[in-house]
Parts: structure tokens; C-alpha cells; sequence
């Protein structure tokens, strides 16, 4: 009896199937494909999240608390990555409070992805009571009768605060980067689920500067590298490549610009804080007010990470693209590239404020 060399479920290589059909049974059922794999993963992702919905939510964070510490001990995935990022935001502090600080972002984040989960459950239930949202900034801008540009970053909880603002009234249309496989999947499925309205960061530019004009606020998060095709600005004393839309946007439509992240705080509410950012006294030209723009919005965000800097996403490769460097500057003794100009002008790096 022959066995087709390429099976539904697996592939072998170098090996006759025929020669061992119970290996071969085995191995279907051991290791399966990846069409078999991911709607598996994708189901495993949805009984998780039927359970931990069912949880109380003391339960749900420390168990998100604990496998976090977990995590940092046995996961080494972009741990290193993290690690590097910390050390050049924060050259001036001892390894071990970075360490500290790296065990506590794994602790934050697990308990974030336990409220991410159970976003259904809180969406039906009162959401004003587990997070503080102070209106004032955010119901101004909406008096002015159009959009606004809701800047965030990967900081605290994001995904709270897109449900948070859609669920006060506001008009919350979020830029997203689609996700492929069960895990993005599973990300639009709670989206979705929770009635948070999403497009991707493909969509046409025409189509959002038309939200905008009216009158819907148009959410975004600005802080990843955005390669050559970014704007340079200053980011924790270094050049950094990011993105130019969210104040181009501002600038062509007129709308008001507001940065929003939503703080985790010790008795495990959340504080969801708004900061205009001011979109006056810009230069003349227009590249120019791109960048200064988007300088002021790093700026603030900066401001925030430095108060809680556990609460930050730091898995991102935040100065992949370096800035090219400028001909003739040579470099002292010791470093191995040359100055560029963004880096002949960048700010010292300081430390993380101490008020936390």
C-alpha cells in the first residue's frame, strides 16, 4: 500500500511514506499543517476568551500579573530588543532598575492583555467604572463643529482607549495595521465585538481626510518606525524616523490635535488623560511644519513614558532606520560610524522621571 508524498496535514522530506505509515499517521495528528494549525489556534484563542470573560476581574489581572513575570523569565522572544531600547532611552541608570523596569512591563502588559480579552465583558457591563475619562479637551474639540486627530501610542492600554471614547459618543475611526494570521484574526473578532470601527493603514488618504472633514475624530498611533519614509524628529535624545500622516492630516483639514493613552494606576483603574497639542506658531514651510508638528507630539509622548515607563511597549524596533550621515563628519576615536546631522543636534537622553 502507497501513501501520497504530500499529505492535507504535513510534509515529510527525505523520507518514503511508504516505508512507514504508522510514522506517517502519527505525524498528522502530532504536527499538522499550517491550514490545520491556525483555525486551531484561532478556536484555542476563543475558549480562552470564554473563560477568562467569566472571570472576576481581580482574578483575570493577577493571573495577566503572574504570567508576565513568567513570560520575562522563560520568553526570550524580543527580549533582547527591548532590553537594547531601554539602555539607549535610559543610559544614565543602573542595569538593574532597567532590569526592574523590563520585569514590569512584562507584568503590565499581561494584565493588559487580560483586560484586552474581556473587552467584551466590560463593554456590557459599566465601563466608567474601571476607567476615569476626563472630557474636558476632547468635548472642546468637538465644539468646534469637525474632526480631530486623536494621537496615541503603544502605550498603556490602547485598545481600552478606542472603546472608551467610541462608548462615550465621540465619532472614533482608528488607524490600524491588519494583522495576518488566528492572532489577527482574533484581534479584529474582540474589535468587532466591542463595536470599535477600524481601517487599515492602507486605506486611501483621500478617504480619511474625508472622515475628517466630517467631523469624525480619526485615531492613530505615530510612535513606530516609519523607515526612509518618515519625518526626523528627537525621540528620547535620539534621531528617529516617524510617521508624517498624522500631521499632515492636521495641517490640510484644520482639525484640532489631541494626544490620549489610558494609565493603568495602582488600585488598577485606569486613567484615560487627553493633551492638546498645540498646532500654532508652526514654520512656513510645509515640510518644515511636518516636522515640528510631529516633534511636539513625540515630545508629549516622551513626557509620558518617562512618568510611567513599565507601561510602554518597548518590543518595537524604535530606531531600525538611522538618519544617513553627513560628508566630512568624522567620527572621535573609538566609535565605529560618523555623525549625521539629526544626531549632531539630538538632546541628551535623561533619566525616567523619578516622580513614579
Amino acid at each position: 500500500m502507497s501513501y501520497p508524498a504530500k499529505s492535507m496535514c504535513f510534509r515529510r522530506k527525505n523520507v518514503s511514506d511508504a516505508s512507514f505509515p504508522i510514522g506517517n499517521f502519527l505525524h498528522r495528528i502530532l504536527i499538522p499543517s499550517e491550514e490545520v494549525r491556525q483555525p486551531l489556534i484561532y478556536q484555542l484563542f476563543l475558549l480562552t476568551t470564554w473563560i477568562l470573560n467569566r472571570l472576576p476581574r481581580a482574578w483575570a489581572l493577577a493571573l495577566g500579573r503572574l504570567l508576565g513575570s513568567l513570560l520575562y523569565l522563560v520568553l526570550p522572544y524580543r527580549k533582547d530588543v527591548a532590553w537594547h531600547n531601554l539602555s539607549r532611552a535610559f543610559p544614565n541608570i543602573p542595569p538593574h532598575r532597567r532590569r526592574a523596569i523590563l520585569n514590569r512591563t512584562y507584568q503590565h502588559f499581561g494584565m493588559v492583555m487580560m483586560d484586552f480579552v474581556r473587552m467584551p465583558a466590560i463593554a456590557a457591563e459599566c465601563l466608567g467604572s474601571i476607567v476615569d475619562f476626563d472630557e474636558t479637551h476632547v468635548r472642546d474639540a468637538r465644539e468646534q463643529g469637525g474632526g480631530a486627530v486623536i494621537m496615541s501610542g503603544h502605550l498603556g492600554n490602547w485598545e481600552l482607549t478606542i472603546l472608551s471614547i467610541g462608548r462615550w459618543g465621540y465619532p472614533l475611526t482608528t488607524v490600524v495595521i491588519r494583522q495576518r494570521g488566528p492572532g489577527g484574526s482574533f484581534l479584529e473578532a474582540v474589535r468587532n465585538a466591542t463595536g470599535s470601527r477600524t481601517i487599515s493603514k492602507k486605506t486611501p488618504t483621500r478617504t480619511m481626510l474625508d472622515l475628517l472633514h466630517e467631523g469624525n475624530f480619526l485615531g492613530m498611533a505615530g510612535d513606530q518606525d516609519a523607515r526612509k519614509r518618515g519625518v526626523w524628529v528627537t525621540f528620547f535624545g535620539r534621531p528617529s524616523s516617524r510617521p508624517r500622516g498624522p500631521a499632515v492630516f492636521a495641517l490640510r483639514t484644520g482639525a484640532p490635535m489631541l494626544f490620549c493613552w489610558c494609565r493603568l494606576q495602582r488600585d488598577r483603574q485606569y486613567q484615560l488623560d487627553f493633551v492638546p497639542i498645540n498646532t500654532e506658531n508652526l514654520p512656513r514651510k510645509w515640510d518644515q511644519a511636518v516636522q515640528s508638528l510631529t516633534q511636539r507630539y513625540m515630545d508629549i509622548l516622551e513626557e509620558a513614558i518617562r512618568r510611567n515607563p513599565e507601561q510602554y511597549f518597548w518590543f518595537h524596533r524604535m530606531w531600525k532606520t538611522r538618519p544617513e550621515p553627513v560628508e566630512g563628519t568624522c567620527p572621535e576615536p573609538g566609535r565605529r560610524t560618523c555623525l549625521s546631522k539629526a544626531e549632531g543636534t539630538s538632546r541628551h537622553a535623561r533619566e525616567p522621571d523619578r516622580r513614579h
